[in-house]
């Protein structure tokens, strides 16, 4: 029975594909459509693929972002249920008050809210029934079919089968409740030290792989200036403790919230809290240490520590030119080399590095891409609350100061290597150009490239001179030979002489006419 379903459902992912043409034409629209037709798992699996622009092109990145969870609640009755089993009571005796109606509902889940029996107000999350089972099904179908979905477009960019692999990995975390719980715990104990930071806690008790139950945050929307400045909260002020928290938590927790968008992030009692931990990222201290490396060689404007940082970070899947990507890399080094840090746009400069990646057969750890997301999400919500704060400056001058610090473990040396920095950038500095021809000359890169402006000309004077070379060869034959042929008396003769030396003699004499006139119309004798 089972092996029907799988083959039923098999026939209908296909026929979808088919129907909306994704067999003949690359069209990421058509992609997005089929994806929404296939249901929830696909949506996930959308949304997923949307946080991978160093290997899908942005034209597949922008249409799977428009992938929402438009997902239809599911009837109390089977919510009660789920509750029911995971936590073996009945709903009445768990809760003194459960709202039948989903505060929000998600393609793998739906929130609702409740109250427990010693009054505190709380958020339960239930997992959709078969949420689990489905999207299981649905991947198991697709890393089956992987050989057989060569006509599918995104097959000749990414391997489908890793691909399905990772997606595997990232549902099955998402789909138990019990991590979440976990990282929610994580979140709490690194930010625990940080008075304007706070997250929900969570009831142990209350929450199973299926159920989550956590404390409800009465809070307004962080993307909601308007609201926010009514409450009299400084907007500026909480946008740039938000970025600084969201770097604390890559470059020294190690552990970041992979999706700060608005609805994740409320402001209450003056706090910031962050909400919804499904998707967390982690990035190794190794990891670190190579991302500061490349943002401090943007500080810098070193074209070969960026290059050096890519090349450490990124996975090679083929052979890498490194030339070519120098050359890549130097292009956008030159397109923000006269920029101030304030005119870099977070967004644009992290598409453009997983371009170069992707130009150059580079993949990003599935880590990197989280922290781009990560970094573009924080960047969006800033903009619109606090747009004069610029997050890549901020960025940079934390990456800047944190390898620096390493690099002398003393304040006082840290302040003289700032101050040289600063000299060196500010004051006394190399011409912008001549640094980029240093480093290219020091790394054995540099190129001389020359511009022949008039070669057609040159080239046509020379053929002119060649012919004329060849007619001169040809007109001293026939005047030697001629001679010869005279001085032999060979041949018919016109009184007593050859006819064929007076013949050669005769060619000879239009030869050499010809090539007298065209010397003299060339004016150059």
């Amino acid at each position: 029975m089972k092996s029907r379903h799988r083959t039923k459902r098999a026939r209908e992912i296909i026929g979808v594909f088919l129907k909306y043409g994704v067999r003949s034409a690359a069209d990421p629209a058509l992609m997005r459509l089929a994806f929404e037709e296939l249901g929830p798992t696909f949506v996930k699996i959308g949304q997923i693929l949307s946080t991978r622009p160093d290997i899908l092109p942005d034209s597949y990145i922008r249409e799977f972002r428009r992938l929402q969870d438009d997902v239809r609640p599911e009837k109390f009755e089977d919510i009660r249920r789920v509750i029911e089993d995971d936590l073996h009571a009945p709903l009445d005796k768990l809760f003194t008050e459960f709202d039948e109606k989903a505060a929000a509902s998600a393609s793998l889940a739906e929130v609702h809210r409740a109250r427990l029996p010693d009054g505190r107000g709380v958020l339960i999350k239930v997992q959709r029934p078969r949420a689990r089972e489905t999207m299981t099904e649905d991947i198991a179908i697709l890393k089956s079919l992987s050989r057989l979905l060569g006509f599918l477009p995104l097959t000749n960019i990414i391997s489908f089968s890793d691909m399905m692999q990772e997606i595997g990995q990232t549902a099955r975390q998402e789909l138990d409740f019990l991590n979440e719980a976990e990282n929610i715990r994580k979140f709490r104990e690194n930010n625990s030290g940080v008075r304007y930071i706070t997250c929900p806690g969570v009831y142990d008790a209350y929450t199973t792989s299926n159920v989550l139950v956590m404390d409800y945050i009465d809070g307004i929307s962080i993307g909601n200036a308007e609201a926010l400045q009514k409450e009299g909260y400084d907007l500026s002020d909480m946008g740039t403790k938000l970025v600084r928290n969201y770097f604390r938590q890559v470059f020294e927790d190690g552990f970041f919230h992979a999706d700060p968008h608005p609805g994740n992030i409320l402001i209450a009692e003056n706090k910031i809290a962050y909400i919804d931990f499904g998707i967390m990222g982690s990035i190794s201290h190794g990891m670190q240490e190579k991302f500061n490396s490349f943002l401090f060689g943007i500080a810098t404007n070193d074209v070969d520590a960026m290059t050096k940082a890519i090349l450490r970070i990124g996975v090679r899947k083929n052979s890498t030119d490194t030339d070519l990507l120098y050359e890549d890399v130097g292009e956008l080094y030159n397109k923000y080399i006269s920029a101030s840090l304030n005119d870099i746009n977070v967004r644009e400069i992290i598409s453009e590095v997983f371009n170069v990646c992707k130009k150059n057969s580079i993949s990003m750890p599935r880590e990197m891409t989280m922290l781009g997301k990560g970094m573009i999400t924080i960047e969006g919500v800033v903009a619109r609350i606090a747009p004069e704060i610029n997050v890549m400056g901020l960025a940079v001058d934390y990456a800047k100061r944190r390898v620096l610090s390493r690099k002398t473990g003393k304040q006082d040396m840290l302040e003289q290597l700032e101050s040289l920095y600063v000299l060196f950038s500010t004051g006394a500095k190399i011409p912008a150009k001549m640094l980029e021809f240093v480093n290219s000359a020091l790394a054995g890169r540099l190129k001389v490239k020359m511009d022949y402006s008039h070669q057609d000309e040159i080239f046509e004077r020379l053929n002119r001179m060649v012919n004329r070379i060849v007619f001169s060869l040809i007109l001293a034959s026939l005047i030697i030979g001629s001679s010869l042929i005279l001085f032999s008396n060979a041949g018919p003769k016109l009184h007593g002489v050859s006819l064929v030396g007076l013949a050669g003699y005769a060619g000879a004499a239009v030869i050499g006419f010809w090539l007298l006139i065209s010397i003299i119309r060339s004016n150059r004798l």
